[in-house]
């Protein structure tokens, strides 16, 4: 049986490989869903939305505002100025909306103690899913 929760966001900026306008810093709203896998127990729940939801915003949180950074980037780059930087290392080659969806699967994951499965959509009608059991 599978719960989930849609429609959660967090705001970040990222640059991917590829050419383009991507190439350059940018940020996104992303929109995440999730669902979670499990048996239901003694109270017909696998476990209640309220606690779902205040895990879920709980890993969000440190991506929230954050600079996503590939860890192997972490290092080279430089940002300065009137205001504060909250770098997310990702692991993974590039800070990709697939790589982002699979960390935030992983991390997820390792906070249900559940199988998880993760949609992160980077805009309108482009998105990427990872699962973790």
């Amino acid at each position: 049986m599978r719960i989930g929760l849609s429609g959660l966001t967090f705001d970040a900026a990222h640059y991917t490989p590829g050419g383009g306008k991507c190439e350059d810093l940018h940020g996104h709203t992303f929109t995440v869903d999730v669902e979670v896998e499990g048996e239901l127990g003694e109270d017909g729940m696998i476990m209640d939305f309220r606690e779902l939801r205040k895990i879920v915003e709980g890993v969000l949180s440190s991506w929230d505002h954050a600079l996503i950074l590939p860890e192997g980037d972490v290092g080279r780059v430089r940002v300065e100025g009137p205001f504060g930087l909250r770098v997310k290392p990702l692991k993974g080659p590039a800070a990709t909306t697939e790589c982002i969806a699979l960390e935030l699967a992983e991390e997820l994951h390792a906070a249900l103690k559940l199988p998880v499965r993760v949609r992160v959509w980077e805009g309108a009608g482009k998105y990427a899913e990872a699962e973790v059991r």
